[in-house]
């Protein structure tokens, strides 16, 4: 009886392998000999699920967008806690979403000339900007202030400071990146926020004082 491949289990190896090529050795050791080698399979058996560069470029594109979405679809709570953790893995603010960033720039410049992953690049940006309508229609949820909201440009300008953060985070840490990235994106959102009397921003639970 043939062995049974657990498919989603395969692509795990295939997109963590691919990866760390990405990183440890840049986008033109990207091929199916190397993600192969890495991951610990034969040539090929991956070359018949990759028959070009080109689809193993995009499949690794396509993979940084789903691991992303499983660890959102993962968070809970409301407010702006919610909000921050939405956005925090977005950013590069440990090794695995540093990888991610740093494979996600080297394959979103070969798109500039490689119309095959125009596509995938458009997807990406189009769900980043969904994960910043997310953020500010939770704020609205619990109490923002609605009325004086242009909401279509709140999304915007959270996601022209989000891709400048997660720049500046990846070429810039400094010495506590997190809490630098956090302390922004508070101050940037708490104005959005309902306040109380007292001047706290009663929509998540944040000492506004």
């Amino acid at each position: 009886m043939p062995r049974l491949i657990d498919h989603d289990e395969r692509n795990r190896v295939i997109a963590a392998a691919s990866m760390r090529v990405l990183v440890q050795k840049g986008l033109g050791a990207l091929s199916v000999r190397n993600v192969a080698a890495e991951a610990g399979i034969a040539a090929a058996s991956l070359r018949r699920a990759f028959p070009t560069q080109d689809h193993l470029r995009k499949f690794c594109f396509d993979a940084i967008g789903d691991a992303v979405a499983q660890r959102i679809a993962a968070l809970d709570g409301e407010g702006l806690p919610l909000v921050l953790a939405l956005l925090r893995e977005l950013l590069p603010l440990d090794d695995v979403r540093r990888d991610e960033l740093v494979a996600q720039l080297q394959l979103g410049g070969r798109a500039l000339v490689d119309a095959s992953l125009g596509a995938s690049v458009i997807e990406l940006n189009r769900e980043v900007r969904g994960v910043c309508a997310a953020a500010i229609a939770e704020l609205d949820r619990v109490g923002a202030r609605g009325a004086t909201i242009d909401v279509e440009y709140e999304v915007d300008r959270l996601h022209a400071l989000l891709d400048g953060l997660a720049i500046h985070l990846l070429w810039a840490p400094g010495p506590d990146p997190e809490g630098f990235a956090m302390d922004v994106l508070s101050k940037h959102l708490r104005p959005l926020c309902a306040t109380d009397a007292g001047g706290r921003v009663s929509s998540a639970g944040v000492d506004e004082n």
